[in-house]
């Protein structure tokens, strides 16, 4: 059963999609279009590993949903006292130097092993450029715990 709440979602969406999955069971997917009608099949096992993921097909006219800021707005007004983690998958520039980025791609050699390089410190710092890599992670939304 959902709430009022939940419908809400219509307003701003064609579709909703829930999918879900505790640990001792399997996956599945809840699917409605709204008007009263809605399916629930089995789900792929890798979809998520536990919880509860809510999709939104967005109507066209609500794009401005698809911001970050304006979900970490909703988010916040709406969800002060829900104790369930709610977490945004965002993405986020870093700057890093050519040398740490190059780290990160090669695998690591024998660490034991000597190094021998030559090198001039004023040239150094000169030729190092940094360049910004974009990663995603999940963020979490709500993290002021309720009063009760």
């Amino acid at each position: 059963q959902f709430g009022v709440g939940f419908y809400s979602a219509y307003l701003v969406a064609d579709k909703v999609t829930v999918t879900t999955k505790n640990n001792e069971d399997e996956v599945f997917v809840w699917e409605s279009s709204a008007g009263g009608t809605f399916s629930i099949k089995s789900g792929e096992a890798g979809a998520i590993s536990r919880g509860t993921a809510i999709t939104l097909h967005l109507k066209e006219d609500q794009t401005e949903f698809l911001e970050e800021k304006r979900i970490k707005e909703l988010v916040k007004r709406h969800s002060q006292f829900i104790a369930s983690p709610i977490k945004l998958l965002v993405e986020k520039e870093e700057e890093v130097t050519d040398d740490e980025a190059e780290a990160e791609d090669e695998p690591k050699a024998d660490d034991d092993a000597p190094k021998v390089e030559d090198v001039d410190e004023d040239d150094e710092a000169a030729e190092k450029k940094t360049k910004k890599i974009t990663k995603k992670e999940l963020e979490l939304l709500n993290e002021n715990k309720p009063i009760w």
